[in-house]
């Protein structure tokens, strides 16, 4: 098991590396990380919170790998705050989140972290835009 981990997490690294030939679209995406690049379209009207709604489409700067997946808003359900977006892919999670370290503008400075059972295996910050 710790083995098929390792591997995972070496394909997953791999496949995370940087390149500037790869595009979504000739505009900019909404999220533009060190490795990644994603589009999101929010599904739902604007400020609801419980949207199940929210479309993922994702391309590897370094080869071009695509990921199209569907997901939905995270938020506090004791005050309503916005959290982010998660998106699912079997006993993978995508959870696409502010930056709330000390020293960053959390508007901008975005993380997405990549779960496989729970457990985070790889990230990327980037800018959401």
């Amino acid at each position: 098991m710790k083995k098929i981990l390792i591997i995972i997490f070496a394909v997953l690294f791999s496949l995370s590396c940087f390149a500037n030939n790869f595009r979504l679209h000739s505009g900019l995406p909404d999220f533009e990380g060190q490795h990644f690049d994603i589009d999101l379209k929010v599904n739902c009207p604007e400020g609801e919170m419980a949207c199940d709604d929210v479309i993922y489409d994702a391309i590897n700067k370094k080869t071009g790998a695509r990921l199209h997946l569907k997901g939905r808003v995270m938020y506090n359900p004791h005050n309503y705050d916005f959290q982010g977006y998660v998106f699912d892919n079997g006993d993978y999670s995508y959870v696409l989140n502010p930056d709330y370290s000390k020293g960053t503008d959390s508007e901008q400075i975005w993380v997405l972290n990549f779960f496989y059972k729970h457990k985070v295996i790889a990230f990327d910050q980037g800018i959401m835009h």
